[in-house]
């Protein structure tokens, strides 16, 4: 069972699907509508191709079956965009490459959708995920705090021709 699938069972109220090329549009919207993420790493807002290359780019290493680019939709309303690569860069390890919100979504909301991804992935043998966090973002910083996870390592990513100080963020899992 795809992992969209499976996190769908535990969300009544909302709609998980695999989201494709065919999303190109809506990927745009939805990550254009975020530009305060984008200024962290980038000197200009998200251009569409940035934003529809989230679809099928890969970390180093990592193959296409690793990778899960998923929307979660609620009342048919793009609400969240979550890109996961499964067992990356160790078996069992999960890296959370994007979790990006919709300003509507309550800081509660969010919790409720991490937590229900979170058992959702411990169904599919994951023990730990880990997500970089841009050092200024203190929106993200707190959220993730507030749902557990603990900073475990700062380093520097390269994106283009910037580079943007991170903090990389570990939830493992408890049975």
């Amino acid at each position: 069972m795809k992992l969209a699938e499976l996190w769908q069972q535990s969300l009544p109220n909302e709609t998980v699907r695999e989201l494709t090329h065919a999303d190109d549009d809506l990927i745009y919207q939805f990550q254009a509508a975020h530009p305060s993420y984008f200024n962290h790493f980038q000197d200009h807002p998200v251009t569409r191709q940035e934003a529809i290359q989230d679809v099928t780019d890969l970390p180093f290493k990592a193959l296409p079956e690793q990778k899960a680019y998923l929307g979660v939709f609620r009342q048919k309303q793009l609400v969240l965009i979550v890109d996961l690569i499964i067992d990356y860069p160790l078996p069992s390890l999960v890296w959370l490459g994007l979790w990006m919100p919709d300003k509507g979504l309550s800081s509660t909301d969010q919790q409720a959708l991490y937590r229900s991804l979170t058992k959702t992935l411990q169904q599919v043998e994951a023990v730990q995920l880990q997500v970089n966090v841009f050092m200024g973002d203190r929106e993200m910083t707190q959220f993730w705090q507030d749902c557990g996870l603990t900073p475990i390592k700062t380093t520097s990513i390269v994106r283009g021709a910037r580079t943007a100080n991170v903090t990389i963020y570990q939830d493992k899992f408890t049975a």
